[in-house]
């Protein structure tokens, strides 16, 4: 299984909600690798640095930088992901013309999409949305799913208007994946690592990944 965390704008949270999410799935006891197609390789470097910092841990995934520029070889990489046992996230690109992103998102099983409430960020989803709406009129086959994660919520804030604004950005989301419960937005969102999820991130993160594992593995059972 192939889940694909991705969105054109960037700073949504991506790469944190991936490695979260990859700590995640050890932690029920799906077996788990990251591939770190972003260009700034955040996830690569932060297991660097928890590898210098926990040196007598054994870690439970294994993260592989990948670049995506040769489109050919990202669709080698692709057929062999597909081939393997467990689940396979990727943390792609937020540049929706970088070269490679094609057979990512074509062959991906699921895409998880992170956003905010706020203006720029809704409509950069938008545009994600069309470009993968695209992808599947040029390929019949493609069966990728999407959830739509809304992510730093913050529950305090939000006059009536905006409100019913954010209800009916969830609704029209709705056509197009599944809206997932929302994250709040916790310092504590800050502190990670790749090595699991902290007891004071639990709460925060894991109704919305249980969510979303309920969903995918009840699909493939």
């Amino acid at each position: 299984m192939v889940i694909v965390f991705g969105n054109q704008k960037g700073g949504v949270g991506k790469t944190t909600l991936c490695t979260l999410f990859a700590n995640y799935l050890v932690s029920i006891g799906k077996r788990t690798l990251v591939i770190d197609c972003d260009n700034q390789q955040t996830i690569s470097e932060k297991r660097k640095a928890d590898e210098r910092k926990y040196t007598d841990v054994k870690f439970p995934y294994n993260v592989q930088p990948f670049n995506i520029a040769n489109e050919e070889n990202v669709q080698n990489l692709m057929r062999n992901l597909k081939e393997m046992d467990g689940v396979v996230l990727i943390d792609a690109p937020g540049n929706l013309a970088q070269q490679g992103l094609i057979p990512i998102f074509s062959q991906a099983d699921y895409v998880v999409c992170p956003f905010q409430y706020e203006s720029t960020s809704v409509n950069s989803t938008a545009t994600f949305i069309l470009f993968l709406a695209k992808l599947k009129e040029n390929f019949p086959k493609m069966h990728t799913e999407m959830f739509f994660v809304v992510n730093r919520h913050d529950k305090r804030y939000g006059k009536k208007a905006e409100l019913a604004l954010w209800a009916k950005t969830d609704e029209r989301l709705s056509q197009y994946g599944i809206v997932t419960p929302k994250i709040e937005v916790k310092a504590d969102m800050q502190r990670y690592n790749t090595l699991e999820v902290m007891p004071n991130q639990r709460d925060i993160v894991y109704p919305t990944f249980k969510f979303i594992c309920d969903h995918i593995f009840k699909d493939n059972e």
